[in-house]
């Protein structure tokens, strides 16, 4: 479903979407095997781990 939201909230999410991005580029080659292998568990499970010790790691503190 579509919600209408402002330009402002549209503002804020591509803020954060480029912020995590660059983020993820950071750790991406990490998770290189679990992707190939197909290990979908895993990959999700360190994915979520090694983001939120980037976000702490550059911004301090974790991004809603």
């Amino acid at each position: 479903m579509i919600r209408n939201i402002t330009e402002e909230q549209a503002r804020l999410m591509v803020e954060l979407l480029i912020k995590k991005s660059e983020l993820i580029k950071n750790f991406s080659h990490k998770l290189e095997k679990y992707r190939v292998s197909g290990d979908k568990e895993t990959y999700k499970k360190k994915f979520r781990e090694l983001l939120e010790k980037e976000e702490i790691k550059v911004y301090g503190k974790k991004i809603k």
